[in-house]
């Protein structure tokens, strides 16, 4: 946990932090957001005093971190930033090793947690434990740098803006690992950045900071469904809100049962009582979808399942939806982890009513 109260900093006599005052729950994933200059960065420095506070406190679960050694304070936090900056003459390895080497662990220990934190960031670490910085891609760099982070299994993560230099792509690969990794880590993470879509995408709450203030601190559904004031609403966006909206809503909360065609080849005589139907394997895998098209044209009636336009549960429906007028059809199916068929999710249940289950009333 960590907590805020009052937090200010103060530079040649002008605040660029005034009175922020939040708390960041155990295994919460916390972003910090605003325009250039309103203080998020300062505010992320300040907990672990790389920038020493003018004023206020900050709680590291139960502990004032101003009455802690600054270099214990910093060996129970991670802290992974843009440029990543790792040591371009150590090898990967020795890069991710740094803390744990610092608090003189055993080399085995420190070799089993490098190949421990590779493997969980999806690097072989037969292939990667032995280069070097310059060898390695933007997206590598950047997974080494927040397996840096973590190497010494600490209680808090601060990043700030650690995918702001690479390439769209990456950045959402990137974010996906992030999601997985807090997932399966269960770290509290506290994370900067200037980018709406990716806050949306990863937090459990977002602190939008306007001229150094906390303008409000809420969840990504009240954000967009509850914003403070015009400067909230603005900043989030008005021409893409639907959009932004189901990003934080998923495919299992409009999930319906899919109509299963027991006689495919007569699905022309029964479409006065079925719209749409699926054609299934001996496995209960989709085989074709019949009918549903967005426009009805009965040369294109049957259409054959493929991976690029099927969803899964934990899909959002902003990627449902793209996947719904990327391929022209009006409904998709939802497949377990076997690919086998276990409901539908249709375009017209995205108009038609409000999504079922707890994340639909914000309570994510």
């Amino acid at each position: 946990m960590i907590e805020l109260q009052g937090l200010t900093k103060t530079y040649a006599g002008k605040e660029v932090v005034k009175d922020v005052s939040l708390r960041i729950e155990s295994g919460e994933f916390g972003v910090l957001i605003g325009p250039s200059g309103c203080g998020k960065s300062t505010t992320l420095r300040m907990i672990n005093r790389l920038i020493p506070l003018s004023r206020g406190r900050i709680f590291l679960g139960e502990e004032d971190v101003t009455e802690l050694p600054a270099e214990q304070l910093r060996r129970r936090i991670g802290y992974a930033i843009q440029s990543t900056g790792l040591f371009p003459h150590w090898t990967v390895a020795e890069n991710i090793a740094v803390v744990p080497g610092l608090l003189k662990w055993d080399k085995s220990r420190t070799s089993e947690r490098v190949d421990e934190l590779l493997n969980l960031f999806h690097l072989d670490a037969g292939e990667f434990r032995d280069k070097y910085p310059h060898q390695l891609s933007g997206g590598q760099a950047q997974r080494v740098g927040v397996a840096r982070a973590l190497a010494a299994d600490p209680e808090v993560l601060l990043m700030d803006e650690p995918f702001g230099a690479v390439d769209p792509l990456t950045r959402d690969v990137l974010q996906n690992e992030m999601l997985r990794v807090h997932q399966q880590t269960g770290k509290t993470i506290v994370f900067v950045t200037h980018d709406m879509d990716e806050a949306l995408k990863l937090a459990s709450r977002i602190a939008i900071l306007n001229a150094g203030r906390l303008v409000q601190y809420d969840r990504p559904i009240e954000l967009l469904t509850q914003p403070a004031d015009d400067f909230v609403r603005s900043f989030i966006g008005k021409a893409d809100l639907g959009l932004k909206l189901l990003s934080r809503r998923w495919v299992h909360q409009y999930q319906q049962p899919a109509a299963i065609l027991k006689q495919p080849a007569s699905f022309d005589h029964d479409r006065a009582s079925v719209a749409h139907g699926w054609e299934v394997d001996t496995q209960g895998r989709p085989l074709c979808l019949h009918g549903g098209r967005l426009h009805a044209d009965e040369s294109e009636q049957r259409i054959q399942v493929s991976h690029e336009w099927s969803a899964t549960p934990d899909m959002t429906m902003k990627e449902a939806l793209s996947r719904m007028v990327w391929f022209r059809v009006l409904v998709l199916p939802v497949l377990d982890d076997e690919e086998r068929l276990i409901g539908e999710v249709a375009m017209q249940g995205v108009m038609g009513h409000e999504p079922s289950g707890q994340q639909a009333l914000g309570q994510e």
